[in-house]
């Protein structure tokens, strides 16, 4: 009997034009948003370092005077000076296009002379050209990830393998939320509307509840991965493929690592594949209570901006931070780790998270219809008289 309701509700959902609508403008998406993204300007590695070789000259103009004549104020002047010398190192070694392996020494030395400058205080560096720590480690994390493995330091932005990663972090959040809330939001509706039908398939909730939501999923799932390939075949053309060896930055243990393009595309599809499962099963605990497929998208809607809200308001919501897994993208850049101020707020805990989420809701949905099934079962006891009464 399962299986007949399996086909029944996989007939169902194949002739759900909707879902189908939903579908196609998702993977359209990752082809036509390539359009916007090759008409954006972005900065080359070359323009980048030309701009840091000309903050230099600010940099020293606003240096004290006064503090060469200093031990402390000499160092300060002495590391400044040297930052600059590596700097247009690395642009000759750029022009060069030859000798990379200088590039990268240079630049960890570099990193080690901003570091250094923070245990001196950064004394007499104008704060608008302060380097922040954090961006220091992502420096250094990609330099150290390009002399591991030998990659080539300007890959095409154009390409696909670098195309991908950034229309992953444009979906998701709300607007993949948005995707599977429509795609799912009524798994239960039509049961609820169509009782005679439903009653020639003698199923047990639950089993209701893991058919419509394993149906659903693997929809969502097939729309998303459809969307990938299509989405990257379509760029691969009018550029190429690129490099998927190429590094990514990754927030790790409170620190940054780099990892190549094809990991980290993998743990964004796994984890929102995991956010998928959530929210359709989210979704069917809602229908049980509302019974109205945009009463329950609001619902879900509001509780994932719900951390959002409160930040703008002011309101501690550290207590939420569990919701924060909706934004993977966020999470796997370490935003989110900063915006908490916790650095165990990683991948790994994003992965814990969303998996004890998933069963949480489902025990919610056992328990609710155990509690339902032992009400409406329930034997009432009468007293039995002696004798005739009334």
């Amino acid at each position: 009997m399962i299986w007949k309701y399996i086909q029944f509700e996989g007939k169902l959902l194949l002739r759900n034009k909707l879902n189908w609508l939903l579908g196609v403008a998702f993977i359209l998406f990752f082809s036509l948003y390539f359009f916007q993204y090759s008409a954006g300007d972005i900065e080359s590695l070359r323009d980048r370092k030309s701009a840091e070789a000309l903050e230099y000259n600010t940099i020293f103009n606003y240096f004290p005077e006064e503090m060469r004549d200093t031990p402390k104020g000499q160092e300060i002047y002495n590391n400044l000076t040297e930052q600059s010398s590596l700097i247009n190192k690395q642009r000759y070694s750029l022009w060069k296009n030859d000798d990379y392996e200088e590039y990268i020494e240079g630049g960890l030395k570099l990193n080690e002379l901003r570091l250094r400058l923070y245990e001196l205080g950064n004394e007499g560096v104008h704060p608008e050209f302060i380097i922040p720590k954090e961006e220091i480690r992502k420096e250094d994390a990609l330099l150290r990830y390009y002399q591991k493995n030998q990659l080539p330091l300007e890959a095409d932005p154009f390409a696909a393998s670098n195309y991908i990663p950034v229309a992953l972090e444009k979906v998701d959040g709300l607007l993949f939320v948005l995707f599977v809330l429509f795609l799912g939001g009524n798994m239960l509706l039509h049961d609820q509307q169509k009782r005679s039908v439903m009653g020639i398939f003698p199923i047990s909730f639950m089993q209701r509840v893991f058919v419509k939501t394993g149906l659903h999923f693997i929809q969502a799932l097939a729309f998303l991965l459809a969307g990938l390939l299509i989405g990257g075949w379509f760029v691969s053309i009018r550029t190429a493929w690129g490099n998927f060896k190429s590094p990514l930055l990754l927030f790790q243990n409170g620190d940054y690592v780099a990892v190549g393009t094809s990991r980290y595309i993998l743990y964004m599809v796994v984890a929102m594949a995991l956010l998928a499962l959530l929210l359709l099963l989210l979704s069917i605990l809602v229908n049980v209570i509302t019974k109205n497929m945009y009463a329950t998208v609001l619902l879900i809607v509001v509780v994932f901006l719900a951390p959002m809200l409160l930040h703008f308001a002011g309101i501690d919501a550290s207590w939420l931070q569990p919701l924060s897994v909706m934004e993977i993208s966020q999470v796997l850049s370490g935003d989110t780790a900063v915006q908490y101020g916790k650095d165990t707020i990683d991948y790994k805990w994003a992965f814990v998270w969303l998996a004890v989420l998933n069963v949480a809701v489902l025990l919610v949905l056992f328990g609710g219809n155990r509690v339902m099934y032992m009400k409406k079962h329930a034997t009432p006891s009468y007293q039995v008289g002696k004798g005739g009464g009334n």
